[in-house]
Parts: structure tokens; sequence; C-alpha cells
């Protein structure tokens, strides 16, 4: 039977650890830099611009027809402008981003050799539950950090700031975070099966396309098996675009559930691979 606390507590000083790397560390701090010079220019320019062009009348009307016939209307009915904006764009990069950003969980460690000195510590799944947790919170912190930004970007237009713009900002935080579980999990199984960040980040898309490419085949010559394209990652973005409020939490279950396969996944390729 496996001994639950210390798992647990495992777990946490994994998690705890990719924090520090983050926050602790020169490598960290230049990330942090990174991240700060690229979010104020989306602030700057694509988040604040548009959120000036959509308070003009003329321009809302556009939109509303366009939005409207591809169900994105929803999106101009956002307390704020600069939310909406802001929503449209994280929901589109932040998946890449996380692909990119969370490739090294095991396979740095295995390639230096550290992964079997870990093992003499911990148990292979607290290394991957620990690992995906600490990508997570480092996430969840980065994504908040861009939020409270573009909070403070539409204070500063409006002079105030409503409640219900609070309230969707922890709307939109809370669904990122689901958003971005099932391509961090993915990560953690193509990080486990090679020995470099870059070779997972590839064998990633390579996957992906090869996948999406013989469903697109099967789908050709049968039809019937369309419903396939549904439940790959990301597929559910579209709907979640085309919501607003506690009713994008309808649409949580197939990337949690997505989540679930790839850790349970990662977890049997740690269990069966030498280290």
């Amino acid at each position: 039977m496996p001994n639950f606390p210390a798992l647990a507590s495992h777990c946490v000083l994994l998690a705890r650890f990719e924090l520090y790397r983050l926050i602790g560390s020169p490598r960290g701090w230049f990330a942090l830099g990174a991240f700060a010079v690229i979010w104020y220019f989306l602030l700057r320019y694509p988040i604040f611009e548009a959120s000036v062009q959509l308070q003009q009348p003329d321009i809302q009307g556009m939109l509303g027809r366009v939005f409207g016939m591809v169900g994105l209307y929803n999106l101009l009915n956002w307390p704020v402008a600069e939310l909406s904006v802001y929503w449209l764009i994280t929901v589109l990069l932040l998946p890449l981003v996380a692909v990119l950003t969370s490739a090294d969980q095991t396979a740095g460690d295995r390639s230096r050799g550290t992964l079997r000195f870990l093992t003499l510590r911990t148990s292979r799944t607290a290394i991957v539950l620990g690992r995906f947790a600490g990508q997570m919170l480092v996430q969840a912190l980065l994504v908040l950090l861009s939020l409270l930004a573009t909070l403070a970007l539409a204070w500063w237009r409006l002079g105030s700031l409503p409640l219900a713009a609070v309230e969707h900002a922890l709307i939109v935080w809370l669904n990122l975070l689901i958003v971005l579980a099932p391509f961090t999990a993915m990560m953690a199984l193509c990080s486990a099966l090679v020995r470099s960040s870059k070779l997972a980040i590839s064998l990633a898309i390579v996957g992906s396309g090869v996948l999406v490419g013989l469903l697109s085949t099967l789908i050709w010559y049968q039809p019937d098996f369309l419903w396939l394209l549904q439940y790959l990652p990301g597929a559910q973005l579209p709907l979640l675009l085309g919501e607003q409020g506690w009713a994008t939490f309808q649409h949580a279950g197939l990337p949690l559930a997505q989540t679930m396969v790839f850790l349970v996944l990662a977890w049997l390729v740690m269990k069966g691979k030498s280290l």
C-alpha cells in the first residue's frame, strides 16, 4: 500500500523546488524579466489598443456581426474590454507556451543522472506528480501576475474597477489553469520518454501532428469518426471562447480527464523505464 502522507509530502517538496527555481535562482529571475518584457508589450499594444477600439460603437457593431457568426459574441459582454482581449489571447497562446516551458520535468534529470539520485529518496510516483504540480504552481503564479497587470491597466483606463471585473478575473485564472493542465501533463509524458527538453518538445509537436494526420485520414474515409477530434487536447477551446462567466466551467471535464490520462501514462513510463 502506498504511503499517502509521505507521497503528498514529497510532492509538495518537489513542487516547491520548481517554484524556487523560478524565484530563487539567477536563471529564474532572467525568465521573470523576459516574462515582464513580453507582457509589457502585450498589455501596451494588443490589449490596451484593442480595448480602446472596442469602445467605438461602429467597431462593436462590426465585431458583433463577425463574432456572432462564429459563436464568440460573448467576448463583447465582459465587464471590462481588457479582460476579454486578455482571455482571447491567453486561451490561444498559453497552451503553446506551456508545451515549451514545461518540457524539462524529468528529461534533464535523467540525462544528468540526478533522477537516479532522486529515486533513492522518493518514489517515481512522487517525482511525476511533484514535478507536474510544480509546473502548474509556476504557471498559476505567472498567469496571476499577468491578470493583475491586466486589471491594473483597466483600472488606469477607467479610473475605477467594477467588482464584476475581479470576479471574471478569478474565473479566467481558474479556467486557464484547467486549459494548461493537459498540455503540462502531456509534457510530463514526453519528458519521461526522452532525455532532453528539446527532444520532449519535438516529440510533442511531431506526435501531435502525426495523431492529427492519422485522425484526418481516418475521417476522410470514415466520416462517422469525426467525433474523435473533440477528444484532442485543446479541442474545447473554441467552445470555451464562446462562453462567459461561470458557464465556462461546463467544459472543464474533458481537459481534466485528459490530464489524468497523460499523468497515468507518464507514471507508467517512469515506472517501467530504466534511469
